[in-house]
Formats: structure tokens, C-alpha cells, sequence
């Protein structure tokens, strides 16, 4: 299991649905925590509905062994070999982004509910929405959102699984921090990948304990995430929703479909829905340039220091 570089102490995080309907509880947990979970916040038949049209994808591109596939818990034993970035897989991953009800779920009333609690109105609902899965051996370092959607840094991502996330199958963790340090330094690690640096006995870690489909998970874009590796022989999937008031700067990008251009646009990926409201955004947003930086490990340097009305950052850093 990776290492989070962290001697702080982890602990389970608290189910945030009894005060799901209070603004200023909302507020001041995700400002004390950087995270909110909800217990069956969405509909568990609308997201096996979704597991169920994913699996179709995945089937038709080969991506899921033959015979048995799953453990009863929902999560799918996945083909040999198969990894991101090849040609099959940006095929396979333009096919998942095609199916609507993904789309669709991202306006479900209690989730928008949520995010208007805490973000206020009028909202912006990201169209960029990713698919994670999560296959065995896979973890993800410690980083921050911010870096890779930039905009506001006000931004939440709502983490909603379609499959079971036992504990041996990837625990999601957000660092638990009074203020946040700005953007953090990033390291380029051996496998090419990159990680956020935290520094020991900077915090501990919450942890979000066993989800099934119907949880989710909020962050916010500051707070550094990580999840845990997956040690299961199984397929674990999220979907990512991002929200943020229509109010507040967004990047471009942030409205194209997720890869895009290595994914095709809207007018291909939603030929033949039933809707096209799942990608409309407010009028007069105001769209703001993405920042690339030439080293990875200056991007902190290149980004303005952030300014955010939810969660404290600490003086003097960036």
C-alpha cells in the first residue's frame, strides 16, 4: 500500500447527511475538514443503473476478464494487461463519456441541493466530468485539484462511486488541515506520475471509510486528496462532478468534455441523447486562461496565490 509521507493520525471522517439541509454546518465542516461525506445521497438503482452501462462499455472494448466478473460487492474483475493511455483505452474511455446518464446524474436535485448549500446560487456545474477507475494496484499521490482545474479556487469535486469501495479497495483520504498551505510543491516521482509534497506531522489524514453507490464524497479544490492502493483483484469506478458559483472565474476547460482533444467534443459525444441541458452553463460566465507551466515541479510558482471564502489559507505561503 503507497505511503502517504505523513506521521499524522487518520481517522475515519463523519457522515455529513444529518446536516445535509444547513448551510452554515456545511460551511464550517468542509472549512474545518476540506471534505464533506453523505450517506445515500443519490438514488442506489440510478447508480447501478450507471455501473450497468459502464459495464456494457467496458465488455464491448474488451476491458473486463470473461466469466465471472464480479465479487458480489459490485466491483469487476478486470482483463489482463489493460491500462490507461493506450490506443483501445482512449477508445474505450470516449465510449464511457458518451453514455448520458453519467451526465444526467451530475444535476441529481440532492446533489445540487448540496452544492447550492454550500457554494450558494447561481451555480456553475462543471461539463467536464472524469471517469476514474481504479484497477488493481492502482493508488493516486497526495494532490490538490486546484493545479489541474485552476479557476476559482473554490471549486468542489463531488467523488461518487458506482462500485463498492471496501477497504481493500482504494480508501479516498483528504488531509486534515485548520488552513491550507496555498498550492503545494509538486514532486516528479519514478513512475512519472507527480505528488504533492507534505511534509511530516503536517496533519493527519481523514479517511472515507467502506462507500458503496449512493455516497458521496466532497472536496474541496485546495485540500489535499490521495486514495489509498487498490489491493482488491477487482475494478473500482468513481465518477467526478465539479460545481462553483457561476459568479466566480472557470477555465475553459473546465466546459470541454474530460481529455478533450484526445475525446471528441459535445456535438459528437452527445449525438443521440435524449437531453442536452446536462451540459448547458449560465450565461456571461467569465472564462480565465489555464496556466502550464515548463516544469511540473514550478507549477506553485506560477499560479497566483489563492483567495477563497471557504477555507482559511495560511498567511505568507503560496
Amino acid at each position: 500500500m503507497m505511503s502517504l509521507q505523513n506521521d499524522g493520525v487518520t481517522v475515519a471522517a463523519e457522515d455529513s447527511t444529518p446536516i445535509a439541509g444547513d448551510p452554515v454546518a456545511l460551511r464550517r465542516r468542509l472549512r474545518e475538514d476540506g471534505m464533506l461525506l453523505f450517506r445515500g445521497l443519490l438514488p442506489e438503482a440510478r447508480l447501478a443503473e450507471l455501473r450497468a452501462r459502464f459495464t456494457e462499455v467496458l465488455r464491448r472494448h474488451d476491458w473486463l476478464a470473461t466469466g465471472e466478473d464480479t465479487d458480489g460487492d459490485g466491483g469487476l474483475r478486470p482483463a489482463a494487461n489493460r491500462r490507461d493511455g493506450s490506443p483501445r483505452w482512449w477508445r474505450m474511455y470516449e465510449d464511457l463519456q458518451r453514455v448520458e446518464l453519467m451526465h444526467e446524474l451530475a444535476h441529481a436535485p440532492r446533489l445540487v441541493e448540496a452544492m447550492r448549500a454550500v457554494l450558494g446560487k447561481p451555480l456553475l456545474n462543471h461539463t467536464r466530468r472524469q471517469v476514474s477507475l481504479v484497477h488493481p494496484g492502482f493508488w493516486i499521490p497526495p494532490h490538490q485539484e486546484h493545479t489541474y482545474v485552476q479557476g476559482t479556487p473554490d471549486v468542489l469535486t463531488a467523488w461518487v462511486p458506482f462500485t463498492a469501495f471496501p477497504e481493500d479497495g482504494g480508501s479516498l483520504r483528504v488531509l486534515r488541515e485548520r488552513s491550507v498551505p496555498g498550492v503545494r510543491p509538486l514532486t516528479v516521482l519514478d513512475t512519472g506520475g507527480v505528488e504533492a509534497v507534505v511534509e511530516p506531522g503536517e496533519g493527519g489524514w481523514w479517511r472515507a471509510p467502506a462507500l458503496g453507490p449512493g455516497d458521496v464524497v466532497v472536496m474541496h479544490a485546495l485540500a489535499t486528496r490521495a486514495l489509498d492502493e487498490n489491493v482488491s483483484p477487482y475494478l473500482r469506478g468513481a465518477v467526478e462532478y465539479r460545481y462553483q458559483s457561476a459568479r466566480e472565474p472557470v477555465c475553459f476547460a473546465s466546459l470541454r468534455p474530460h481529455h478533450y482533444p484526445r475525446v471528441p467534443g459535445w456535438e459528437e459525444l452527445a449525438a443521440g441523447w435524449s437531453e442536452r441541458r446536462w451540459l448547458r452553463v449560465p450565461l456571461r460566465v467569465r472564462q480565465v486562461d489555464f496556466l502550464l507551466p515548463d516544469r511540473q515541479e514550478s507549477w506553485h510558482e506560477l499560479l497566483p496565490r489563492p483567495v477563497s471564502r471557504l477555507v482559511e489559507v495560511e498567511p505568507g505561503r503560496t
